[in-house]
């Protein structure tokens, strides 16, 4: 009874060292490192000034990405690399490009442009002061859109509509 408790034990000691000794020949971190610069090429069109480092696993992204979306997908895609323990990931994201200038026409070539405008509509008047139109008088409902569209295409700072309709 005592021999096969012994044999038992030393049947389950070694056992658990080649079990322990196969889990610590895994994939190597440099082996890591080269799925994720290969990922990081994959991924030019998202990513700039893009790099990885590799230590017991866990791999450190740094870079700039387009979004936050192109940023998230990069991360699930590298911890999806065989031996990857775990991300750092200490990237950006790229700021958002600053929208156009709004262009507002000078006053005189406006208030040229308004009267041009307002020539087929008699009961309307119409002040320019700052890039700023202010309309007056009377106008037919089925005409203010083509007034509006003209005087918009002007590109006014500003609208301001105080025309009875009829």
């Amino acid at each position: 009874m005592r021999k096969s408790i012994l044999r038992f034990v030393f049947v389950l000691s070694a056992v658990a060292i080649v079990v322990l000794s196969a889990c610590k020949g895994g994939v190597k971190d440099a082996d890591i490192e080269k799925a994720v610069t290969e990922k990081i090429s994959a991924a030019s069109a998202d990513v700039t000034d893009a790099s990885a480092t590799v230590k017991d696993g866990v791999v450190t992204v740094n870079g700039t990405f387009k979004d936050d979306a192109s940023k998230a997908a990069f991360e699930t895609t590298v911890k999806a690399i065989p031996g990857v323990q775990s991300v750092v990931n200490n990237s950006t994201v790229a700021p958002a490009p600053m929208p156009a200038p709004v262009i507002v026409a000078a006053d005189d070539p406006l208030t040229k442009g308004v009267a041009d405008a307002t020539k087929d509509f008699p009961g309307v008047k119409a002040d320019v002061k700052d890039g700023v139109i202010t309309l007056t008088g009377d106008i037919k409902r089925s005409s203010l859109p083509t007034l509006m569209k003209g005087l918009n295409t002007l590109k006014p700072k500003k609208i301001e509509n105080k025309l009875t309709i009829k």
